[in-house]
C-alpha cells in the first residue's frame, strides 16, 4: 500500500503497457472526439497526420487506466485536484505499444489537511521507438500514514484554526 510518505522527487514508478487498436481508436473518436483524423480513414489519410490517430482525450485515458492498474489500486489515493501542463507530444497511431510512468517532480504535506499530503507525478507514455507521446504533471492526494501524535494546523496563522486530534495506529 501506497501513502504518501512513500513518494519523493525523483522517485520514479514504471505502470505497464498499452497497446492502442484501430477499433478502439475510432469507438472513442466516433462517441468523444468525432474530428475526422479520429473517424475516416480516407480523411485522416488526407490529413496532416497521413492517417488515423487516437484522441488525445483517449490517450490520457489510456494513462489514467495504466496509473490506476500500476499503483492507484494499491494506494491510499483519495483523488486529485487538478492537472497541469498537459502535453501531446506526438500523434498515437493504431498498432502502438505505449508503455506508462511517474516521476514524483514534488511532494508536499497538505496544509489544511494534516491527515494527507499531495504528490506531484510528471505522467508519461512513451512509444515502442522511446519517443515520448504525452505528458501532464499531476496532483494526487494521498492519504498519511496514521501516527500517534497530534499535528497542529491552521489555515491561517493570523487566526489559528483547531488542532487536529491525535490519529492512532490502526
Amino acid at each position: 500500500m501506497y501513502y504518501f510518505e512513500d513518494f519523493k522527487p525523483g522517485d520514479v514508478f514504471e505502470l505497464g503497457t498499452v497497446t492502442v487498436t484501430l477499433d478502439e481508436i475510432v469507438a472513442f473518436g466516433e462517441r468523444y472526439d468525432p474530428q475526422p483524423f479520429h473517424v475516416d480513414q480516407d480523411r485522416a489519410q488526407a490529413s496532416p497526420y497521413g492517417g488515423i490517430i487516437a484522441s488525445g482525450w483517449q490517450t490520457a485515458g489510456l494513462f489514467m487506466r495504466c496509473y490506476v492498474d500500476g499503483l492507484l489500486a494499491d494506494s491510499a489515493c483519495v483523488g486529485s485536484p487538478g492537472v497541469d501542463e498537459i502535453r501531446y507530444h506526438q500523434p498515437v497511431r493504431p498498432g502502438d505499444v505505449l508503455t506508462a510512468r511517474v516521476r514524483v517532480v514534488g511532494a508536499a504535506p497538505s496544509l489544511g489537511r494534516p491527515t494527507t499530503g499531495i504528490v506531484q507525478p510528471r505522467c508519461e507514455l512513451v512509444d515502442s521507438e522511446g519517443r515520448l507521446v504525452f505528458s501532464m504533471i499531476l496532483h494526487s492526494i494521498f492519504e498519511r500514514r496514521r501516527t500517534r501524535t497530534a499535528v497542529p494546523f491552521s489555515v491561517d496563522p493570523v487566526h489559528p484554526g483547531p488542532v487536529a486530534p491525535p490519529v492512532t495506529a490502526a
